[in-house]
């Protein structure tokens, strides 16, 4: 959740395990996701899959308006009452009367939610100890930060006590966030975990040597922390003290007659979610087709399972399962580490080397037996529907081999010795190292990858790991080349056009991409309101990328969204991925057709 804090994530794709005997004993939701959760820390945060869970018990202070589309902001925890017209000031109220949940943190007393919560929650992201992977949010543009922080690099302690201008708390339930620049779309990071409320009181009880309270989540939420099988399952459950709050009357005739049964109910409306975690896609599918998962984003590898011509199979249509298929707000790219020996550099023969990879890379061929063609190409950084994307520009190198090789010729990587791969323009030896994850998803993109290299005479080599660690070795630089996403999570572009700033090297610019250029557009850019100047820069960044071959922009994906017929109010947004608060189980449906399973 960077930028609009977007998460990094490999498309994920998410399974399920079969639900235990009593799990309809309450009103359970089910739920799955396909990689495990590393931590509920909301300033630790890096993944979709903990987010998802996290921002359900600790709760920032804006979410979106459930229904309405285009996306509107609308108030959670509090309510924004100053965004200031030169996009340096935001001033939000906390409602009166929201409590955390109880805890021994507390000794047995009540703890209201207030401003200074926020403040403390905020400062968290600016610790170096805790070293959190949103601070960029804040890096060089939060009010008097700097100070602060250069003082805990120095002493090894963040002063927590001590004042910032641009984040104070104004009164009890008042507090104000002051930029030294302007961020026009600042107010969605509001929405996202990273700016969720913890209590000082619970981190200081808990923390580890890295001042995160990886385990322990107390927020003000609709649910709270149940059992938990750590990389297994993950139970929420309801929060019996979660303040009122009631699903959102739609507008359109159609969220009216979605929402005909939630409409108006006190949420949440059931009494406890369960989320299993498995890595491969064929145990989610069957799960969902047994009824055992209430919801199911469909895994790529298996659409023609359920789909035909992108269309829900009529076996599916006739047994009330509803889709709900959407372009995703994210990027899936392929990227260099500019400061590798091999792949790296300024350089016109290291540029050509690169560009001559991507020309070689057979992308159709991905999207077809990867993505099995629910993925669209990108063209630049920012995807379709956010501002700054221009629909006219198309930056991506085409598929060509023949002129890979030509440009390979013509900067000399030549084959020296006779071995039919070609060596560096020097004769020295040339290997490329292309890191993948250790799955079938990870197998694929490797053969591709070794067919589209050996077309241009490339040798090219493979490293194998597993998700977390390949992230972990990724922003520190140690992987050559690999791919991962990046979704939004609001409707502006900056988190993609940021991923390139040289300050963020070790934040979210795993590509160590160094250009004084693209830096200086990039803060003028963020000068400019939302609108046509401002997408004049996206557009002129998006052609450096593409001018200094640093990542290939990669493609757009496509979400097939399954729900069961008795999930009731449920509709797909695309930036809030869990309102699981305002959908509803009809039990009597579920149970109707589990009866009618055994029948047969």
């Amino acid at each position: 959740m960077r930028g609009v804090c977007a998460l990094r994530t490999i498309v994920m794709m998410a399974c399920a395990a079969v639900v235990a005997t009593d799990a309809f004993a309450v009103k359970t939701l089910n739920l799955s996701v396909g990689t495990a959760e590393s931590t509920f820390d909301p300033a630790a945060i890096d993944d979709i899959p903990s987010s998802d869970i996290a921002v359900m018990m600790m709760e920032p202070p804006l979410q979106y308006d459930y229904f309405v589309r285009p996306v509107a902001v609308a108030a959670r925890t509090a309510d924004l009452i100053e965004s200031s017209p030169d996009g340096k000031v935001y001033t939000l109220r906390v409602k009166h009367g929201i409590f955390f949940t109880p805890d021994a943190a507390f000794n047995g007393k009540p703890r209201e939610l207030v401003a200074a919560d926020y403040v403390y929650s905020y400062k968290r992201l600016l610790d170096p100890k805790i070293a959190s992977p949103n601070y960029y949010l804040f890096e060089n543009k939060l009010l008097g930060a700097d100070v602060v922080r250069k003082d805990a690099e120095k002493t090894g302690r963040f002063n927590y006590d001590a004042e910032i201008a641009g984040l104070r708390a104004l009164d009890r339930y008042t507090f104000r966030v002051e930029l030294n620049k302007p961020d026009f779309e600042f107010v969605y990071n509001f929405t996202t975990t990273p700016f969720a409320a913890v209590a000082r009181e619970v981190i200081e009880k808990y923390r580890d040597e890295r001042n995160r309270v990886r385990e322990h989540p107390v927020g003000t939420g609709p649910f709270m922390l149940g059992q938990w099988q750590r990389s297994a399952k993950v139970e929420l459950i309801r929060n019996p003290d979660y303040r009122e709050d009631f699903v959102p009357t739609p507008t359109t005739d159609a969220d009216k007659k979605l929402a005909q049964a939630t409409t108006g109910k006190r949420a949440p409306l059931v009494d406890r979610i369960v989320i299993n975690v498995l890595e491969e896609s064929l145990p989610r599918v069957l799960a969902f087709q047994n009824g055992e998962l209430d919801r199911l984003e469909l895994p790529r590898d298996l659409t023609d399972r359920m789909f035909e011509k992108n269309a829900l199979r009529a076996e599916f249509v006739a047994k009330g399962i509803n889709a709900q298929r959407a372009l995703e707000p994210l990027l899936g790219f392929n990227y260099f580490n500019m400061d590798d020996p091999v792949v790296g550099g300024y350089s016109l023969e290291k540029n050509a080397l690169r560009r001559a990879i991507l020309l070689a890379y057979d992308t159709d061929r991905e999207i077809a037996s990867v993505f099995k063609g629910q993925a669209e190409m990108a063209q630049q950084l920012v995807p379709p529907g956010l501002s700054g994307h221009d629909p006219k520009l198309r930056l991506r190198p085409p598929f060509d081999p023949a002129l890979a090789n030509a440009l390979l010729d013509r900067f000399g990587y030549k084959d020296c010795d006779g071995d039919g791969f070609r060596e560096a323009p020097d004769c020295k030896p040339l290997k490329i190292t292309r890191s993948s994850t250790a799955d079938s998803r990870g197998r694929i993109q490797e053969e591709i990858w070794k067919k589209s290299m050996n077309a241009i005479g490339i040798r090219v080599e493979f490293f194998s790991q597993k998700w977390p660690d390949l992230i972990e070795m990724s922003r520190t630089g140690k992987l050559q080349m690999w791919g991962w996403s990046w979704i939004a999570g609001g409707p502006g572009g900056d988190g993609f056009v940021s991923l390139l700033v040289s300050r963020n090297i070790n934040a979210i610019n795993d590509m160590k991409f160094k250009l004084p250029e693209y830096d200086r557009l990039y803060d003028e850019g963020a000068k400019l309101p939302l609108g046509p100047a401002r997408n004049q820069v996206y557009r002129a960044l998006s052609e450096l990328a593409a001018a200094n071959s640093v990542l290939d922009f990669g493609i757009h994906s496509y979400a097939n969204d399954l729900s069961q017929p008795w999930l009731l109010g449920y509709k797909r947004h695309p930036f809030w991925r869990t309102p699981w608060k305002y959908v509803d189980i009809d039990e009597k449906a579920r149970d109707k057709a589990a009866n009618g399973k055994v029948s047969r």
